[in-house]
């Protein structure tokens, strides 16, 4: 009996050539889905600190002063303001365009009374109020509450009659 190899050959390579064009595919497919994983896992990290930082930032680093940071990444118009509630005079009015700003406000040197310090960094609005008690010179302390902290949207307001 005589065997053909040709014949069993000519059965396989059909199989074979297909078996070949799926590795082709494959292999021209891996770096579209490397890429797509490498998106997907960003999509599900966290964002870096300075992305998540609040516009203000306001501590009390002493009894008698507070450290205001803004962080303003659209450069438009930040307005820091400090004012007298006792008789409604503004003491301080600043306007900053810098992408980062801060300073030291001290109260050590103002009567004792009521203070509100009163910033707006784009659509966000804080406000503190600050309690100043001067005992003796040399001895303020300050009471901070934080009353105010929203964001105002842009929009028409209507009203149906």
């Amino acid at each position: 009996m005589k065997t053909s190899f040709f014949f069993r050959l000519a059965q396989f390579r059909p199989q074979a050539t297909a078996a070949f064009h799926s590795l082709a595919h494959a292999r021209a497919l891996r770096p579209l889905a490397l890429g797509l994983l490498a998106v997907a896992g960003t999509a599900f990290t966290s964002p870096a600190s300075p992305e998540t930082t609040e516009p203000v930032y306001v501590t009390q680093p002493d009894a008698e002063s507070l450290r205001v940071r803004i962080n303003n990444a659209t450069k438009k118009p930040a307005y820091l303001r400090v004012l007298q509630l006792d008789n409604n005079r503004w003491l301080l009015n600043e306007t900053h365009r810098e992408p980062a700003y801060g300073t030291l406000l001290k109260f050590n040197n103002l009567p004792s009374g009521r203070y509100a310090v009163i910033l707006r960094v784009g659509p966000d609005r804080y406000r503190y109020n600050v309690q100043v008690e001067t005992k003796a010179p040399g001895a303020t302390t300050i009471a901070v509450r934080e009353t105010t902290s929203r964001r105002v949207e842009n929009g028409l307001a209507t009203a149906a009659l």
